[in-house]
């Protein structure tokens, strides 16, 4: 078939002829347009899950300067990671995402090793996020139930158990099967979009005053004792802040890892990925703007029992108002649960058919009915739940996740481009979205960035350290899984974990259908 160099003239068995390329059957079910999987990517990055939930932090971390301008600055830079994954996706668009993309560009020699670290570290930024985004609904849904109780007391783990059930429930739609992913995935472009705009009009048109330009674009405020109590420089405190916005611009690797699902994925895959992060920044800067604005008295905002953001919804919308915006945050949390379950299970199902994770042979099996790792999915939902656990004897947990998840994202984007710019320059074929020559430097300021932000959010949040409110867990996590996959590395897996394994030997291509394309893979029965 002849494809043009933008690739729209391919049909259904393209997207089959790709993946068998890359060495794997069309297992799964490809069932979702370029939209659905902009929907996906978006609800996993998420920006009202994201913003919203730590604005405080950014409050008493910058101030309204990190806020907007920190914004803005994080994403200038995110965009370079994204446009580096753009074209690494249209080349390789399969589950496995980022995992498949180190090992084929590391080649023999760096490949298994690196794709070592790549899942592992993907994983930890799937979790935590996942983790944390639905914890933030669940603070959010406790604030809501305060806000009409003043008796109900606020606690880490009412939030906890909220968190639980809105997990086991995503848990559930995900197993209902393609159909309910794809209404869900619709419904969260709606809410981003549609709830976004809601809370931004509501908020300037309520408000019982607006804060002036010169307070919204120039005000620096430092209450993590850093500039107090040390000698820093209000330049640390800016980049700490900066964490509010990072996590804000985080998933967007869903498209890739639904693209075994997506139609047209080699063009589809790239655009989700771009979509979501120009659709998160537009989205981001109006939630920042609006509740930068609506700010009524700064230091009783930063200091309400109910959360800054809760506290500006209440002051700008009243009782009921308020509680109906609060309610679209839980409800956006909730969907970015569905939705990262979702690619988390298929990223761990790509992991797994190359014999990567314990039990490989149990995990994979795909359940008959929807064609789904639903085995992956509870999984999922398991270790997402578990990452919450310290949120039990802490209020301040959110924070902590959320640099995890951050460090766990950023270093697993980074690594594939890093190798597509250096041992894998030479091999990598561009096809439909590609950067040209301006691959490689793209490339190097996108790994720049990464580094710069691994040693930033691994510092402690706020100084002195007096108490595990204050200690940032995000070093220890980091350093855990630093440890645990360099020990499994060398002491196990570099004797038999060897990257993605090939189901199809390229020689099987017979014009575009695989020979045997009509094998199934172990199904289990549905119930």
């Amino acid at each position: 078939m002849d494809v043009s160099e933008k690739g729209h003239t391919a049909d259904y068995n393209e997207d089959e002829a790709r993946l068998a390329s890359l060495g794997y059957k069309q297992n799964m079910k490809r069932q979702f347009t370029g939209l659905q999987n902009f929907g996906f990517t978006l609800t996993n990055s998420s920006v009202l899950i994201g913003i919203v939930p730590l604005f405080g932090f950014g409050m008493i971390t910058g101030g309204p300067v990190v806020a907007i301008w920190g914004w803005l600055l994080v994403a200038f830079f995110v965009m370079f990671i994204g446009l580096g994954m753009a074209e690494i996706c249209s080349t390789y668009p399969t589950a496995g995402g980022l995992y498949y993309w180190t090992a084929k560009l590391g080649g023999p020699k760096w490949g298994p090793m690196f794709s070592w670290y790549e899942a592992w570290f993907n994983m930890l930024g799937q979790f935590a996020g996942c983790s944390g985004s639905v914890l933030a609904a669940g603070t959010f849904m406790n604030s809501m139930i305060h806000i009409w109780n003043e008796n109900y007391e606020l606690d880490g783990k009412k939030n906890f158990y909220i968190m639980a059930a809105l997990m086991i429930l995503a848990g559930v739609i995900n197993t209902a099967g393609g159909r309910a992913l794809k209404i869900a995935s619709l419904v969260s472009v709606f809410v981003h979009i549609v709830g976004t705009l809601v809370i931004v009009i509501v908020v300037l048109v309520g408000a019982p005053t607006l804060r002036s330009a010169d307070f919204v674009f120039t005000t620096f405020e430092d209450q993590t004792g850093y500039t107090t109590s040390s000698n820093a420089s209000p330049v640390l405190v800016f980049m700490l802040g900066l964490l509010q916005s990072q996590w804000s611009m985080l998933g967007y690797d869903a498209s890739a890892h639904m693209s075994e699902e997506t139609e047209k994925s080699y063009v589809n895959g790239p655009r989700g990925i771009l979509m979501s992060i120009f659709a998160s920044v537009m989205i981001g800067l109006c939630l920042a703007l609006a509740l930068t604005f609506g700010i009524q008295d700064y230091n009783a905002t930063i200091a309400s029992p109910i959360g800054a953001a809760q506290q500006i919804f209440i002051d700008t919308a009243g009782k009921t108002g308020g509680s109906i915006l609060i309610f679209i945050i839980v409800f956006a949390g909730f969907l970015c649960g569905i939705a990262t379950v979702a690619a988390n299970s298929r990223m761990l199902y790509a992991f797994a058919r190359d014999g990567g994770l314990p039990f490989s042979p149990f995990w994979t099996v795909l359940n008959k009915r929807t064609g789904m790792p639903l085995r992956l999915v509870w999984l999922s939902v398991v270790v997402i739940i578990i990452l919450a656990l310290p949120s039990l004897g802490s209020t301040a947990t959110l924070s902590a996740i959320s640099g995890i998840s951050i460090i766990g994202f950023t270093v697993s984007y980074a690594i594939p481009i890093l190798l597509r710019i250096t041992v894998g320059a030479e091999t990598f074929v561009q096809h439909e979205f590609n950067l040209g020559r301006f691959s490689k430097p793209i490339g190097w300021v996108a790994c720049i960035w990464t580094a710069f932000i691994f040693i930033i959010f691994n510092l402690p949040q706020s100084w002195p350290v007096e108490n595990m409110d204050t200690f940032n867990f995000t070093p220890a996590a980091v350093g855990f899984l630093l440890i645990f996959t360099t020990s499994t590395w060398f002491l196990s897996a570099r004797h038999w974990f060897k990257g993605p394994i090939s189901e199809i030997a390229l020689q099987e291509l017979d014009g575009i259908v695989p020979a045997n394309f009509g094998d199934k893979t172990e199904v289990e029965e549905s119930k």
